[in-house]
């Protein structure tokens, strides 16, 4: 039987196993929720404040996780510093969820509008963000392949997310523009109303390919765990 310190070390390290467990959980079911409840914008225009709990409670959720992830590997410095910058992002992007409401129900005020177009770009540089916590965790768990795979996903997730921040913001910097030629202005028109439907093709390939990291990191951290059950009870 193990003794009494080591029996309460391997007790806190399974505490925070939980955590892990159920912050990845939260993660990988508060992504397509954030997506979906602030992309849906026949929602928004029956405006009910009702509405507007709906992209909060979906990023509640992610906070949620990210406070469960902070309970892991608490003594570790740049896995801390990656989700102190993730969660700093998070709650920025909570802050910014309102104006989703508020430009919608008054579409002529630039004000919202420039809100949504910066809550637009604090989502992807969010993701962007979690991608890079998401390698920082794997290389905390003993699986290469795990390894590998999430050096290879993430690393293309950031540099897509990357890409589609800098289209954004060049979007964002047409509109400050005092004198925009024709065309140009009757292009930014027809965006203006495809903007809903291609905010979520564009980000389902990172949310999926985040989602699929988060996946995939549960299922080896529970064959660890399980190759650990076994050898405890080989060694009894």
């Amino acid at each position: 039987m193990p003794s009494g310190p080591h029996r309460q070390q391997e007790d806190a390290i399974m505490r925070s196993v939980v955590h892990l467990l159920r912050g990845l959980s939260a993660l990988f079911w508060g992504l397509p929720l954030v997506l979906l409840a602030e992309a849906h914008t026949e929602l928004y225009a029956k405006g009910r404040w009702t509405v507007l709990m709906a992209p909060w409670a979906a990023n509640g959720l992610l906070l949620f996780g990210l406070g469960q992830l902070h309970r892991f590997q608490m003594q570790e410095r740049i896995w801390r510093s990656a989700l102190d910058r993730v969660m700093l992002l998070g709650i920025i992007h909570f802050g910014l969820t309102p104006f989703l409401f508020f430009w919608h129900a008054f579409p002529y005020q630039s004000f919202f509008g420039h809100s949504v177009h910066l809550l637009f770009i604090s989502g992807m540089l969010y993701l962007h963000q979690l991608n890079y916590a998401i390698r920082r965790l794997a290389f905390m768990i003993p699986d290469q392949t795990l390894r590998q795979d999430t050096e290879l996903f993430t690393g293309l997730n950031r540099r897509v997310l990357s890409f589609l921040m800098g289209l954004g913001m060049l979007y964002w910097s047409m509109g400050w523009l005092t004198a925009i030629p024709a065309p140009l202005y009757a292009l930014l028109k027809i965006v203006d109303h495809l903007i809903p439907v291609a905010v979520v093709l564009l980000m389902v390939m990172p949310v999926s390919m985040t989602m699929t990291m988060v996946w995939k990191l549960k299922e080896s951290i529970f064959a660890v765990l399980d190759e650990r059950t076994s050898g405890s009870r080989v060694s009894d």
